[in-house]
């Protein structure tokens, strides 16, 4: 490269702060969900030695109760809460009596709406059998696992027994920074839990997102834990996943696992590997007649050391009749590329006669020196010496597939740019001691994926002038993609780093780049 400048780039530190169950306490008023009459609540919020068996809690304007039998529950779980409306108060009692020296909280799980808008909030009432409240605290954020932001309405739970299909010990929902905050803790040890809670039953499904810390917390004092917790969606089973048709012939298979050194069968009928292209390790194609009319569905059967599943799509009569599709790199070129075109179909037949390049210059013929084919694609070889802006000319015919041809007439302008058109990075990753995966990304989309094992320096080029940032995959298991966790083999999601600050590549350029998380040192 002609020119050479250095940069050093940091990742992005985010800013935090708390949020928490709201408490009937006052303050100022609530201008979205019915707000509670703190200093008319009987007995006060907070009260201790604590001997009835009853509350009532006035709010602010008239409401309404929304399955208070399952929404209302007192934490320890001592006791059957039964709770009505007399006018604008909420009138809660039990008939159980409550152990001594014992901290309740009565949490309202949007139990509460406003007559005439719906809204709700969860709300918690704390009491005390005892001569105190406990009074600990802890706070945590909550972060999506690949995206690396902050999540809201989250619920988070410490839970002092198991966690499995019963309610947290203690809870709160995350901010919008992604804050947790739980008040009125005791003394323990905890299994820390976070997720989605779809469907607001406080309990955790296998299809909501999680996250969790692998060790238990010990709570002896209010914390502040400055680790995130990352949610992640639960790794399934080994499974295909999705299957995709494109007329006149082409399927998509992808499955969550690899795909590879296995056998396949398509409607009981075993397909040689040599035709299955892959894609990726987990995702496939192939080719399958569907111009009969007879044939309604497909179903594809994979297995290997990874998987062993089976996957149907139904193909409908309006689907088959889809003209033969393509896809191709070359709108822009560089002189070192060769012109491809992706059907979707097998080729059968490519009749170079009916394919015509033409320099934009001076209107002069370029010869194809030779056609090259493998199974839906054609490559075009042709020289590109001192052509700048070409028009390519593929008439009906040019290419004829098992089960289609090109009907219409290909017209394409293409543009061949030279390295002296593209700037480069020489990228220095050697801060990072174990495998990782690299991508460069312009705006949302990643242009090139480096995975990088021993040598963590390489070279980055034919980069069009753009602003570029950069993602760092951790690649524990060293499989050259993110895996997901897997909360009940407890396994967390490999960590996804977010460096944001953005390196600008100009044309002719090459600029060294050390790839450093912001605090550390190099």
């Amino acid at each position: 490269m002609a020119f050479r400048i250095y940069f050093l780039i940091f990742g992005l530190l985010l800013l935090v702060s708390c949020a928490q169950v709201t408490t009937l306490s006052g303050g100022n008023k609530d201008s979205i969900a019915p707000k509670p009459i703190a200093e008319k609540t009987t007995p006060l919020a907070g009260s201790i030695n604590f001997t009835g068996n009853s509350i009532a809690i006035p709010f602010d304007e008239f409401v309404k109760l929304d399955n208070p039998s399952e929404k209302i529950f007192i934490i320890p779980p001592h006791t059957k809460l039964h709770a009505k409306l007399e006018k604008k108060t909420l009138q809660i009692h039990w008939e159980d009596t409550l152990k001594a020296n014992t901290t309740y909280t009565i949490y309202m799980n949007r139990a509460v709406k406003d007559i005439t808008e719906n809204n709700d909030s969860i709300m918690q009432y704390v009491f005390s059998t005892g001569n105190y409240i406990d009074s600990m605290t802890y706070q945590v954020k909550v972060e999506d696992a690949i995206k690396s932001v902050p999540v809201a309405g989250c619920l988070v739970g410490l839970y002092a027994g198991r966690t499995d299909s019963i309610l947290p010990t203690y809870f709160a929902e995350t901010s919008g920074l992604g804050i947790a905050k739980l008040n009125y803790l005791k003394r323990g040890k905890y299994t820390l839990i976070a997720f989605e809670d779809k469907n607001k039953d406080l309990i955790y499904q296998k299809t909501e997102k999680i996250a969790f810390r692998a060790e238990k917390i010990q709570l002896d004092s209010s914390i502040v834990d400055t680790i995130p917790l990352r949610l992640f969606v639960n790794e399934d089973g080994p499974k295909l996943t999705t299957i995709k048709f494109q007329a006149p012939s082409q399927f998509e298979v992808e499955a969550n696992r690899s795909l590879k050194n296995g056998t396949y069968q398509v409607n009981g009928k075993q397909i040689d590997s040599k035709e299955i292209k892959f894609i990726t390790d987990s995702k496939i194609q192939f080719w399958t007649s569907a111009k009969d009319t007879s044939f309604k569905e497909i179903q594809f059967v994979a297995k290997n050391q990874f998987l062993e599943d089976t996957i149907s799509l139904r193909i409908l009569a309006r689907e088959k009749l889809g003209r033969l599709r393509y896809t191709s790199n070359g709108a822009n070129l560089v002189a070192t590329d060769t012109l491809k075109f992706q059907f979707s179909d097998r080729i059968a037949t490519v009749d170079t006669a009916l394919i015509k390049l033409k320099n934009k210059k001076d209107s002069t013929v370029i010869k194809l020196q030779k056609v090259e084919v493998n199974q839906n694609e054609l490559w075009l070889f042709f020289p590109k010496k001192g052509v700048k802006e070409m028009n390519l000319l593929m008439k009906p015919k040019a290419v004829i597939t098992n089960d289609a041809f090109l009907s219409d007439t290909l017209k394409m302008d293409i543009s061949i740019k030279e390295e002296k058109d593209f700037g480069a990075i020489k990228l220095d990753a050697t801060y990072f001691k174990s495998p990782i995966i690299v991508e460069v990304l312009k705006g949302t989309t990643v242009v090139q994926t480096l995975p990088l094992q021993g040598l963590k320096k390489t070279l980055i080029q034919q980069l069009e002038p753009a602003e570029y940032t950069f993602k760092v995959v951790l690649d524990e298991n060293q499989n050259g993609k993110w895996d997901t966790g897997d909360f009940e083999k407890q396994l967390q999601p490999e960590q996804i780093l977010w460096f944001s600050d953005s390196i600008k590549v100009r044309a002719n350029w090459e600029i060294d780049l050390k790839l450093i998380p912001k605090g550390k040192n190099e």
